[in-house]
């Protein structure tokens, strides 16, 4: 009984609802509204009927009709109500159905025709299942109606497609992405605005539907489109590498250590308009950033990129007198990594200083997963930049590779202590070893004393190395030990003292001046605290047989 009432109740809205839908669209907001509505609650009551009612197929008609409204809620609308009602319907009437929408779609129909067509094909695609774009040569269809250069109408409307398809379909259209992409791409390049921007809606529509997986497939196809000689296919996989900026905030984020770089390189492109996509691809990267702070001189750091040469020591500047207090998310780390490896490859002193020192800072600011992609990069630099002549820039230097072991673990940078070891004992030039002990110190520090701990046998067993270069480094790096942990390292003075005193002995003049500059900064340190410790070892000192001593 309450069955047959609700059929009644179906049989007395259904004409009405109709009614209203076939009359003219007057062009007002409200109207728009009240059209959406009821296409709605007609596509909602007809999915009551049973499959065999033929008012089904008059509900769809209706439906489909009302495609063509200049209003794109409503076809929006319209087509959320198809897939139910699609399925309903015999197989004969939806592949029809769908061949009808598809001539409509690439045919030379108004752009509110077409682009009813569009979500029409997608929600009746979705009715009849994933399996209709291949049985009904949907995706061959659309692919000719790219490749036609007679019929801009055809290339738009076939773009159209490509848009409501991932919109309706969601992860379902995946596996027909990869197909797809030089579709778009050829699309990105048309002489057609509109077909342009056509091309411009479906690749972001498509980026933010992307699986981890999807886009894994994808950004190969990308990055290798860069490397073309042609220009059409670089300034589109540049535009569809923006495109990316509309995924996922966590796909995104895996992603921009890889895609922000080649966008940066095709900023210098020869070819104008490249290069001009290669800005627009940042600018879209900028604009999906959530740190308040960075996005108040997201200019100046795009200056920065499309500039290096004028606006990095600008960008850095502006860096260093920001005060953060947001964490800084993925698209804002992608933005301003290219600035500080451009930081610290440039020749001033001064300026691979203030690199060295954000990076440093960077590593309290951001999220862990954030900041590992990029570590490959990022140490290479700062130990590069741990060699320069200028002392200031090399502990700016040690201090950053110092916060960073201490934020991401010793696990992250495997073969950094070893390497630094490594130059100590090596006949590099003061410099180097110098910076290795400044580093080695901060990163002893950053992992905690108890990797000092471990250690220390080795260290103390090398200030008495056969090998005057040797000696020295270790020595060098007994300067900084005990600033770096500070009361921490009074427990050693009873191993490092006596290595200390024999070395200011050393026939090599730099060995015995840094063994002077340690013996005087542990005493300036803790000569209250261990005042007997080091009078005994100075009153054997002074009996040593050896005069320096």
């Amino acid at each position: 009984m309450v069955r047959a009432q609700g059929s009644k109740y179906i049989m007395q809205l259904m004409p009405l609802l109709e009614e209203f839908l076939a009359q003219p669209d007057r062009g007002s907001e409200a109207h728009d509204r009240m059209r959406e509505g009821a296409v709605i609650l007609l596509g909602s009551l007809a999915q009551h009927l049973s499959a065999s009612d033929k008012r089904v197929t008059g509900a769809v008609q209706n439906l489909v009709a009302t495609l063509s409204t200049p209003s794109e809620s409503v076809q929006i609308a319209v087509a959320g109500c198809l897939p139910p009602l699609v399925r309903r319907l015999p197989a004969a009437e939806g592949s029809s159905l769908i061949q009808s929408l598809l001539q409509s779609l690439i045919g030379e129909g108004s752009y509110a025709e077409r682009r009813g067509a569009a979500y029409g094909l997608a929600g009746a695609v979705k009715g009849k299942g994933l399996r209709a774009l291949y049985k009904l040569r949907v995706i061959d269809a659309i692919e000719e109606a790219c490749n036609d250069k007679k019929n801009v109408q055809a290339r738009q409307g076939a773009l159209f497609a490509l848009e409501t398809f991932p919109m309706l379909m969601g992860r379902l259209f995946e596996p027909y992405v990869v197909r797809v992409i030089q579709l778009l791409l050829a699309g990105f390049s048309d002489p057609n605005a509109g077909v342009r921007e056509a091309a411009t809606d479906a690749s972001r529509v498509i980026m933010g539907k992307l699986t981890a997986f999807g886009l894994k497939q994808v950004l190969p196809i990308l990055l290798k489109g860069l490397a073309s000689d042609q220009w059409r296919t670089k300034k589109g996989s540049v535009e569809m590498l923006g495109s990316m900026a509309f995924c996922a905030p966590r796909m995104l984020s895996r992603s921009l250590p890889t895609i922000v770089p080649e966008i940066v390189n095709a900023v210098t492109d020869s070819h104008m308009q490249v290069a001009t996509a290669a800005r627009q691809a940042l600018e879209d990267f900028g604009g999906v950033i959530h740190n308040p702070e960075v996005q108040a001189i997201v200019p100046k750091i795009l200056a920065a990129l499309a500039d290096p040469n004028l606006n990095t020591s600008a960008a850095l500047n502006s860096l260093i007198a920001t005060a953060f207090v947001h964490y800084i998310d993925a698209p804002s780390l992608a933005l301003v990594m290219p600035v500080l490896h451009r930081g610290m490859q440039e020749r001033a002193a001064a300026i691979k200083r203030q690199a060295a020192q954000i990076v440093g800072s960077m590593a309290t600011l951001t999220e862990t997963q954030d900041l590992v992609p990029y570590l490959s990069s990022l140490v290479p630099l700062l130990r590069k930049v741990l060699i320069d002549p200028v002392p200031e820039t090399r502990a700016t230097s040690a201090r950053a590779l110092g916060s960073l072991v201490a934020k991401l673990g010793e696990s992250r940078f495997p073969g950094l202590i070893a390497d630094l070891l490594r130059t100590l004992r090596s006949d590099k030039p003061g410099a180097d070893r110098s910076g290795a002990a400044q580093g080695l110190s901060e990163v002893l520090a950053g992992i905690g004393i108890e990797r000092l701990e471990t250690l220390m046998p080795e260290i103390v067993s090398s200030c008495s190395s056969s090998s005057h270069s040797v000696r020295q480094g270790f020595m060098t790096l007994m300067i900084f030990l005990p600033v770096t942990f500070g009361d921490s390292f009074e427990p050693y003075l009873t191993q490092v003292l006596p290595p200390i005193l024999t070395n200011l002995a050393d026939e090599n003049e730099p060995t015995r001046e840094a063994s002077m500059r340690a013996g005087r900064i542990l005493v300036i340190q803790f000569a209250q605290s261990a005042s007997n410790l080091f009078l005994d070892e100075f009153m054997q000192g002074l009996n040593s047989r050896m005069w320096r001593t």
